[in-house]
């Protein structure tokens, strides 16, 4: 939780933060810089990525003048581990269940363009993906979203779902059958991080089921 005694400074800046964290991912960055340059648009979406994470630590520390424990960045423990691992078991068997049971009996499929898009790359790309992915994405979505709508809102509750749905509208493209594993991914990570406050368990979780997931759907294209 955040502590200052100057509400409405953190305040104005806990907003700005949050149009950045939410706006930044919808502006299509990669495609506009990296389009027609020899980095190309899936390299760039890399880069632009670890950007993203590194402007909002920045913000955090120096406009906000917080530590980083403020975003859920603490000294990581034998807990973290021990929770992360099992949020990625968790994670997992939601992915099994959505492709096993809830895809088919809803009638949807698989986005194979969009899993392509991510796993057919060369392999130091794909195994950057997953980790990329679940460092900036818990820093932006689950770290500062949780905690500054918090600080703004005074309700736990409706900072976790209003940062889950931003998530959830990030990843939206995907379609059919993937956005059954993000609204479980959604639901898990928001709630650990809810319960525990240690950002590094959900960064653990998130980048450990991507890499695994992306494995399988690798292995079977």
């Amino acid at each position: 939780m955040l502590k200052s005694g100057n509400r409405r400074r953190l305040s104005s800046l806990a907003v700005a933060g949050l149009l950045l964290a939410f706006g930044l991912p919808e502006l299509g960055l990669p495609k506009l810089l990296f389009e027609d340059t020899a980095i190309g648009t899936r390299n760039g979406r890399e880069i632009v990525w670890v950007g993203f994470a590194i402007l909002m630590l920045i913000w955090v520390t120096q406009a906000e003048k917080l530590p980083l424990s403020s975003v859920g960045l603490i000294k990581p423990t034998w807990a973290t581990l021990k929770w992360g691992a099992l949020a990625t078991v968790l994670l997992m068997a939601t992915v099994m269940l959505s492709f096993a049971v809830i895809a088919p009996m809803l009638g949807l499929r698989q986005n194979m363009a969009a899993t392509a898009a991510i796993v057919q790359v060369p392999l130091w790309l794909f195994i950057l993906t997953p980790v990329v992915a679940g460092v900036t994405e818990e820093i932006l979505y689950r770290g500062y979203a949780v905690e500054r709508l918090q600080f703004l809102c005074g309700r736990p509750w409706l900072a976790g779902v209003i940062a889950g749905a931003a998530f959830l509208l990030t990843h939206w493209s995907w379609g059919g059958a993937q956005m059954i594993i993000v609204g479980f991914a959604t639901i898990i990570l928001t709630g650990l991080y809810m319960w525990r406050r240690d950002l590094w368990s959900c960064i653990l979780a998130h980048t450990a089921a991507d890499l695994i997931g992306f494995t399988l759907a690798r292995l079977q294209m």
